[in-house]
């Protein structure tokens, strides 16, 4: 990373609580302890690497959970460090933070975030640290899985009124940035880059080292829709670089950067593996040599 900032230890836990709320509204009890294990477990081992500014944030499910504030004051009393509850223009910000500075050969780029609870769009010149235009959207993969998937399996007629929703939801937002469009665009979150090893596998027999600056179209996510629509769960598990947590989803995921990408009106998309977890740190960095 750039700024200082040197990645010492990175660790993923995939707790699919957006998709909890879209079925039930508020965080269950499972869906309690097992939030508040992990992040006791991330919190103990950022204290014991001797780091003494600890943030910890949630973003869409906990603003969508009916019980959202009260789990994160649970977690913050068994943590002993806060839960910030970031609006969606922090989070989407955040992202921008990270990543508009590494294509500097563009003045202007478009940006969407994906994750498991929202879609965020920004848009700007790469010279400034906020975009000029943004907006989220309740589009993320995990919200929208219960309502889309049955076995894992997303219909054809599933998905064409799927993505007549996600061009309608998108198009108030991408109306205001129309007369910029097309505009390059990067694409951040851990579905972009999911989507980009199993085509990167695909073409080149390989895992990449790294799915940053990977270059993904509409052609290879209509390949990749059409895949793994034949596809039965046990048979995703089996393809080069697909990843257990993220096979179930993975059409659907597919489907939404295709129609993201159909109605920013380009044909490609870069990815890049900064985001927000990127965008905090550098955060946390200005903060620290303000001080």
């Amino acid at each position: 990373m750039s700024d200082g900032i040197h990645n010492v230890l990175q660790r993923n836990h995939h707790l699919g609580l957006a998709a909890s709320v879209s079925v039930n509204g508020a965080f269950t009890q499972p869906d309690i302890d097992q939030a508040t294990f992990v992040a006791k477990e991330l919190a103990f081992v950022a204290e014991n690497f001797g780091y003494d500014q600890i943030m910890v944030v949630a973003t869409e499910a906990f603003r969508l959970a009916s019980n959202g504030e009260k789990v994160a004051e649970h977690i913050s009393l068994s943590t002993g460090h806060e839960v910030r509850i970031l609006s969606e223009v922090e989070e989407t910000g955040l992202a921008w933070e990270a990543i508009s500075s590494e294509f500097p050969a563009h003045p202007n780029i478009a940006m969407a975030d994906l994750g498991g609870g929202s879609l965020g769009l920004a848009f700007g010149p790469t010279n400034l640290n906020r975009p000029q235009q943004q907006s989220s959207h309740r589009l993320g993969v995990s919200l929208l899985s219960p309502r889309t998937l049955k076995n894992g399996v997303l219909s054809s007629d599933t998905r064409i009124r799927l993505e007549h929703h996600i061009a309608s939801e998108l198009r108030p937002a991408i109306q205001k940035s129309k007369n910029q469009l097309p505009l390059p665009t990067v694409l951040v979150g851990g579905a972009a880059r999911g989507i980009a090893q199993l085509i990167y596998v695909s073409r080149r027999a390989e895992m990449p080292e790294t799915e940053h600056g990977f270059v993904i179209d509409c052609s290879d996510l209509g390949h990749l829709i059409n895949r793994l629509s034949k596809f039965p769960l046990a048979s995703r598990l089996a393809m080069p670089g697909m990843k257990e947590r993220r096979a179930e989803a993975m059409p659907l995921a597919a489907t939404i950067l295709r129609q993201l990408l159909r109605s920013l009106e380009v044909h490609e998309a870069v990815v890049s593996t900064s985001g927000l977890r990127e965008g905090i740190l550098q955060r946390l960095t200005v903060v620290r040599k303000a001080a």
